[in-house]
């Protein structure tokens, strides 16, 4: 009798081992499955980096010391999803790049021209953008 309840004893360890493994394997399928997103280029973090700089610059950061530190701070606040190395190359690319950023930013370049010149982007857009079309009003003609 003693005997039997042993053998009981050892088949419900099993069980219970078994269903912890299919439950590993249920829990593991299940993440799996979540998308996840592709880590940014370098080519879009530096657009986003001179978008943001173009933001600052136009609210009266008008100095490369402090647009530098902006900037900085910007990558320090990307998405945890980006991942570490996506924060890193934006740290670089501001380091690095930050005189041609500036002077890019004052003469009013597009923003993937300048990303294209410090070679984060291949190629840049071959559309040219204009200044909005103002009409003449009877106002305004004299």
């Amino acid at each position: 009798m003693a005997h039997i309840k042993r053998i009981n004893a050892g088949n419900n360890a099993g069980k219970m081992f078994a269903k912890a493994c299919i439950l590993a394997v249920l829990v593991a399928a299940a993440f799996a499955q979540q998308p996840t997103h592709p880590a940014p280029s370098e080519c879009q973090i530096c657009e986003h980096l001179i978008g943001q700089a173009r933001h600052h610059f136009n609210n009266h950061v008008t100095n490369k010391k402090d647009l530098e530190h902006e900037l900085l701070k910007e990558c320090e606040h990307l998405p945890p999803n980006e991942g570490p190395s996506a924060e890193q190359t934006c740290i670089n690319l501001v380091n690095n790049n930050i005189d041609k950023i500036f002077s890019d930013i004052q003469a009013g370049d597009r923003d993937s021209q300048t990303c294209f010149d410090i070679g984060a982007c291949t190629s840049v857009p071959t559309f040219q953008t204009r200044p909005p079309h103002t009409r003449q009003t009877r106002a305004n003609r004299k």
